[in-house]
């Protein structure tokens, strides 16, 4: 086996802390964790709201993509990074920074945000922060998008969303509610009042089954019309027997809500395995719990209806699972003569969600793909109409919050730049010459932390927060879980005298002494392992621990431990 040397420059560090890169906005997951180590809550929240925006928030509903890249995941369990970030926020004493002195001085520029949702929100944020007048139009009566009215407040509190979003206010933010969008003219006049324009509307149009029964049936409705109804106060009942058709969160969600509704069975249809299904673990975890029956390897046929029009039963078929298909999922394939009924009083298809944007035209500069989405520069987010920018939900369909704050932070970035003339913010690193404050040992084993509940019998209220996060003493206990990744050994290779004494102290087995001709030096030390080195030291970060014996055993100080910041210039 060859090993390569790198040079620990600013791309190596971003990727070697897993969790961190594997973020969308970067979140700074470790540093803050170590904070909550610290017993530092607010310093915490502030890394938090440097980041993603809405700590609060996304420690709810985040899909959390940096536990599945956490290293502590390839010793036992990852670290429940989402819960610490909603720990912070629970417990900070200083629930947010002081806005009124962030923003810089007014450039004059006006940008328009149509929709209110998190991508539109965080790039209000952004461009406001940025010097930028920004007003937001949201189609609904209140703002927070699909975190409004796609989540149910048994998971997702409104008060929740409503401190975001004052939150973003305080930054001089113009919100009109109420104000669609509706047409082309509309469209057209709004670019033209403004030097730029966000398009950050969503997908708020389901997805049909399109199957018999589904058009002219009472009692079929669509997912994300359901959920609206549900936290617009429209809908507030619903019959015995409730069948979801779906495995995403829209489809959890209205199973879930159908049962705080008076239902008395819930089936979830999905037609693929637990394997491939879109929801999170968890969201599937609790819908089984309050014993939401799942179907898997099921697809409708077609719904049934008696004589006055109403579902009496959905008729479905069993499928296996074939090869795989675009999305990389293996394409589920109907088994001849499976077919059977399912007696039902409500349906609720649940697969999928599309962008409108039927309120723009070619004629007004717009390019669109031969599906009707808008065609965007993936990297500026960019339309083919100067001055007009789109990202989040609207340009791809469905995504987690995260995903799409991410592109509402980064279309901010790229807004700025156009409106200032070419002018780019900067990331900066640093490097602190420091050890790991440590107040447990044997934090290597212990186990991943369990969020508190409500008891099963109290939560069938559907503003009934279910899930109460870690108490006090256990988010600390999972903070002690995180192994700091942010932290790195370095070897002087001038000072060591390669006596093994770090390999013998290792509780990881991760340094090892590795000969010359195994070794690969690229742009280090003038590109070569100089001529005197028969080998050199070699350490495994993915299995590293960062316990800092290596730093202590080491009988020459040649070995440092060093912490690395990543975040965005203000200047």
């Amino acid at each position: 086996m060859d090993y390569k040397i790198v040079h620990a420059d600013e791309s190596w560090f971003k990727e070697n802390v897993s969790c961190q890169s594997a973020c969308p906005v970067n979140t700074p997951a470790s540093s803050y964790i170590e904070r909550i180590q610290e017993g530092d809550y607010d310093g915490a929240l502030g890394l938090n709201h440097m980041a993603n925006l809405f700590p609060h928030i996304l420690g709810r509903v985040c899909t959390h993509p940096c536990e599945s890249a956490c290293r502590r995941g390839k010793i036992d369990e990852p670290v429940s990074i989402c819960s610490l970030k909603r720990a912070a926020a629970d417990f900070a004493d200083k629930k947010s920074p002081l806005r009124s002195s962030i923003a810089k001085e007014s450039t004059g520029k006006k940008v328009a945000i149509i929709g209110a949702g998190p991508s539109g929100l965080a790039a209000g944020n952004d461009l406001a922060i940025m010097g930028h007048d920004v007003t937001i139009f949201e189609a609904l009566p209140m703002a927070g998008g699909m975190l409004s009215v796609g989540i149910p407040p048994y998971r997702l509190p409104w008060n929740k969303i409503e401190d975001a979003v004052n939150w973003v206010k305080e930054l001089g933010i113009e919100l009109k509610l109420n104000s669609p969008v509706n047409s082309s003219e509309e469209f057209d006049a709004l670019a033209e009042k403004h030097d730029a324009v966000y398009i950050a509307a969503g997908a708020h149009k389901s997805v049909a089954l399109d199957i018999q029964g589904e058009e002219d049936l009472k009692g079929v409705l669509h997912g994300i019309t359901y959920m609206k109804d549900i936290n617009l106060g429209n809908q507030k009942k619903v019959p015995s027997r409730v069948a979801v058709v779906g495995g995403g969160f829209t489809a959890i969600d209205c199973a879930r809500s159908s049962l705080r509704l008076g239902a008395k069975e819930v089936f979830i249809i999905y037609r693929r395995t637990l394997k491939e299904m879109p929801a999170g673990e968890l969201e599937v975890s609790m819908a089984e719990e309050e014993a939401i029956k799942i179907l898997y390897l099921t697809s409708p046929i077609k719904i049934l209806g008696d004589v006055g029009s109403n579902v009496k039963a959905i008729e479905c078929i069993k499928n296996k699972l074939g090869e795989p298909d675009a999305s990389g999922r293996r394409r589920p394939e109907p088994i001849p003569g499976s077919e059977f009924i399912l007696p039902l009083d409500m349906v609720i298809a649940a697969i999928g969600q599309a962008p409108d944007a039927s309120f723009m035209t070619e004629k007004s500069g717009i390019e669109f793909t031969k599906w009707g989405t808008v065609i965007v520069d993936p990297e500026s987010f960019t339309t083919s109409k100067e001055g007009v920018f789109a990202g989040g939900d609207f340009i791809t369909g469905p995504r987690n919050a995260i995903e799409v704050i991410g592109d509402g932070r980064k279309a901010a970035r790229a807004i700025d730049k156009y409106l200032s003339g070419g002018k780019e913010r900067r990331f900066e690193y640093t490097l602190m010459e420091k050890d790991p404050v440590r107040k447990v040992s044997g934090y290597e084993a212990i186990p991943r932390q369990e969020q508190d509940s409500v008891e099963m019998g109290e939560r069938w209220e559907i503003e009934k927060e279910v899930e109460l996060g870690f108490s006090k003493e256990n988010a600390a206990k999972e903070a002690d879980r995180c192994l700091l990744c942010h932290y790195n050994i370095f070897i002087d290779a001038d000072k060591c005298i390669l006596c093994g004494g770090c390999i013998d102290i290792c509780p990881q087995d991760c340094i090892m002494m590795v000969s010359r001709d195994k070794i690969e030096a690229e742009g280090v030390r003038n590109g070569a392992v100089p001529d005197d080195w028969d080998a050199v030291m070699a350490i495994d970060e993915e299995q590293c621990i960062r316990c800092g014996l290596c730093v202590k055993r080491c009988p020459v100080d040649a070995i440092k431990m060093q912490r690395f910041s990543y975040a965005e210039a203000t200047a």
